[in-house]
C-alpha cells in the first residue's frame, strides 16, 4: 500500500514537472525561454482552471455575509435549542441557495497543487537531481539564481504582502467577514505573517507561484465583483 501511494504522489509530481515544461517551451517559442515565466503562465493556467470554483465560491461567500443579519437571529431565537437552531438555518441556506461549505472546495484542490509543485521544484532545478529534459541554465529569474532553492528574504516578503492584500480586498468587498469582524482582522495579520515566514524555505518557485496566485486573485474578485454589480443593476431595472 505504501509504495502504490508513493508511485501515485510521484506520478503527480512528474505531471507537473513536464506541464511546467510544457510552459517553458512555449516561452521558448515566442523568444524569451525562462522557467519563472513558466511558472507565472502555470499559475494564470490553474486559476483559468479553478475559475468556476472560485466564483461559485465567492458567489456563495457573499450569500452568506447578505444573510448573516437572518442567521444571528435564528440563533438567539433558539439559543437554548441547538437542533431547532440547526434546522432553521439549514432552511435558511435552501431558501437562498447557500452552500456554507462551498468555500472550502477551491482550498481542499489548491493544497495538492501546492505539495506537488513543493515536492516538484525541488528536484526539477537540482543541478544533480534535474530531469534530462530541463535546462538548468533558464532556472534563474531576476535576482533568484536558481527557482528551486529557497529565496530567505524579498520573495517570503512579497508572499506576506500579496496574501495580506488579497484577504484585504476579500474582505472589503464582501467576500467574507468585513474588516470590522475581530476574528477576520487577526487572519488578516496573523495568515500573511506566517505564510510569508514559511515560504522563506519553500523552493522560490513555489513562492513566485503563491505571489502570482493571489495577485490573480485579486483581479478574478474584482472581475466576479464588477460582474456580479452589473447582473444586479440589470435585475433591479427589470
Amino acid at each position: 500500500m505504501p509504495d502504490r501511494r508513493n508511485n501515485m504522489i510521484n506520478a503527480i509530481v512528474d505531471f507537473f514537472g513536464r506541464l511546467l515544461q510544457f510552459f517553458y517551451l512555449l516561452t521558448k517559442q515566442v523568444g524569451i525561454p525562462n522557467y519563472g515565466l513558466a511558472i507565472i503562465i502555470f499559475t494564470f493556467f490553474v486559476k483559468l482552471i479553478l475559475f468556476p470554483l472560485t466564483k461559485k465560491q465567492y458567489t456563495s461567500m457573499a450569500k452568506m455575509q447578505e444573510i448573516q443579519p437572518e442567521l444571528r437571529r435564528i440563533q438567539q431565537k433558539y439559543k437554548n435549542n441547538p437542533e431547532k437552531s440547526q434546522q432553521e438555518m439549514l432552511k435558511l441556506y435552501q431558501k437562498h441557495g447557500v452552500n456554507p461549505f462551498a468555500g472550502c472546495l477551491p482550498i481542499l484542490i489548491q493544497l495538492p497543487i501546492l505539495l506537488a509543485l513543493f515536492k516538484a521544484l525541488k528536484d526539477f532545478f537540482d543541478p544533480v537531481k534535474h530531469p534530462d529534459f530541463v535546462n538548468i541554465e533558464k532556472a534563474s529569474f531576476l535576482w533568484v539564481p536558481n527557482l528551486g532553492s529557497p529565496d530567505p528574504i524579498i520573495l517570503p516578503i512579497l508572499v506576506g504582502l500579496s496574501t495580506f492584500a488579497q484577504q484585504l480586498v476579500s474582505m472589503r468587498m464582501g467576500a467574507v467577514g468585513g474588516t470590522g469582524d475581530q476574528t477576520q482582522r487577526i487572519l488578516l495579520y496573523f495568515m500573511p505573517v506566517f505564510i510569508g515566514y514559511i515560504s522563506r524555505s519553500f523552493p522560490a518557485g513555489l513562492a513566485l507561484y503563491w505571489v502570482m496566485y493571489s495577485l490573480f486573485g485579486i483581479i478574478e474578485q474584482i472581475l466576479i465583483k464588477r460582474k456580479t454589480v452589473v447582473v444586479k443593476e440589470e435585475a433591479g431595472k427589470k
